[in-house]
C-alpha cells in the first residue's frame, strides 16, 4: 500500500463557467462523457431496478477504512461501504496550483504532455481542485441476472488514494485517444476542464508502482480493481478478459476468489463500459 501522502488543499476555486455535454473531459466529465459530461462534473445518483440477484460474497473482514486511506470518512452502513473523498491525489501533479506543496512539473515521458486543455471549442488551463463525493458501494457486490448497468457520465469508482475513476468514452461518447490523453500526468489523472476534479481513466500508476497486481480501488458495484498483472505475474490485455473487462479467480484480498476488473495497456483500460455487478450510488 502506498504511504500516506495526506496533504489535503483547503483552498476553495471558482468552478469555470458550465460547459455542454460536448465537452471533453471524460466519461465522467473531463474529456469524455457517454450521459452525462464530466466537465459539467453533474452527477446523478446510480440506481438500480428490483432484479434476483446472485450474491456474490467476499470478505466481510476487509478493513474498509484501512484500504481506502486517501478518502475523509470511510463508513459501514447496512451491506454497503460509505467512501466520503475530496478527490485530491496524494501524488504529485502539474495540475496542482504552484502554491501548493504537491505541485510538481511534469516528470513523465509524454513529449506532448501540456495542461492546456482543448474542449468544446474553448481553451482551459485546469488546476486540481477540492471536490465532495460520498459514494455508496456494497460490501458483498451482486450480480443482475439480467441486463447490465451502463457506466454513465461522472464517478464510476474511486481509487484506494481517494481519486475518483471515470469510464473510457469524452463527451461526445466517443473512445478516449492519444491527443487527449497529452493532458494527464504521469501518474494518468487529469482534472476537469471548468470545475477541477481530479480523476483516473487509465491505471493508477501511483498505486502500482510497487506492485502491478496490486488492489488499487473499487468500481461502483462493489467488484475490485487490480493493476495489469495477475497474481502469477502475467501482464494482461483486453483479450485476455471478458467483456466487462474482467475475470474471477482468488486474489491476496480475496483468496477464495472473486469477480474483478484488471487495469491494462489497451482500451477500454479499466471497465468495459458497463458494470459487472449492481452498482451501488454516488453523489456529489
Amino acid at each position: 500500500m502506498k504511504p500516506l501522502y495526506t496533504m489535503k488543499l483547503t483552498m476553495n476555486f471558482l468552478a469555470m463557467s458550465t460547459l455542454c455535454s460536448l465537452i471533453m473531459f471524460s466519461s465522467c466529465g473531463d474529456e469524455d462523457d457517454p450521459v452525462v459530461s464530466n466537465d459539467t462534473e453533474t452527477t446523478e445518483d446510480t440506481t438500480t431496478e428490483d432484479t434476483t440477484t446472485e450474491d456474490t460474497t467476499t470478505d466481510d473482514a476487509l478493513d474498509f477504512a484501512t484500504l481506502f486511506y486517501g478518502a475523509e470518512r470511510v463508513t459501514i452502513v447496512g451491506n454497503f461501504v460509505e467512501i466520503n473523498t475530496l478527490d485530491l491525489p496524494d501524488h504529485t501533479s502539474p495540475f496542482y496550483p504552484e502554491s501548493d506543496p504537491l505541485y510538481a512539473a511534469y516528470a513523465g515521458d509524454n513529449a506532448d504532455f501540456s495542461t492546456v486543455i482543448t474542449a468544446g471549442g474553448q481553451t482551459f488551463d485546469p488546476e486540481i481542485a477540492e471536490q465532495n463525493y460520498t459514494l455508496k458501494i456494497p460490501i458483498n457486490p451482486a450480480v443482475k441476472s439480467g441486463s447490465k448497468s451502463s457506466t454513465s457520465g461522472g464517478a464510476i469508482g474511486v481509487a484506494l488514494n481517494g481519486v475518483i475513476i471515470y469510464n473510457q468514452y469524452n463527451g461526445a461518447n466517443e473512445l478516449l485517444d492519444d491527443l487527449e490523453f497529452n493532458n494527464t500526468d504521469e501518474y494518468n489523472g487529469h482534472p476537469t476542464p471548468n470545475t477541477g476534479g481530479y480523476h483516473y481513466h487509465k491505471e493508477p500508476l501511483w498505486l502500482t508502482s510497487s506492485d502491478k497486481s496490486a488492489l488499487v480501488g473499487y468500481l461502483l458495484d462493489g467488484f475490485p480493481i487490480y493493476g495489469p498483472e495477475d497474481e502469477s505475474g502475467n501482464t494482461l490485455a483486453t483479450a485476455d478478459l471478458d467483456e466487462y473487462h474482467g475475470h474471477t479467480s482468488a486474489t491476496a484480498e480475496y483468496p477464495d476468489g472473486i469477480y474483478h476488473y484488471h487495469c491494462t495497456d489497451d482500451a477500454p483500460w479499466i471497465n468495459g463500459g458497463e458494470y459487472y455487478g449492481t452498482p451501488g450510488t454516488v453523489t456529489q
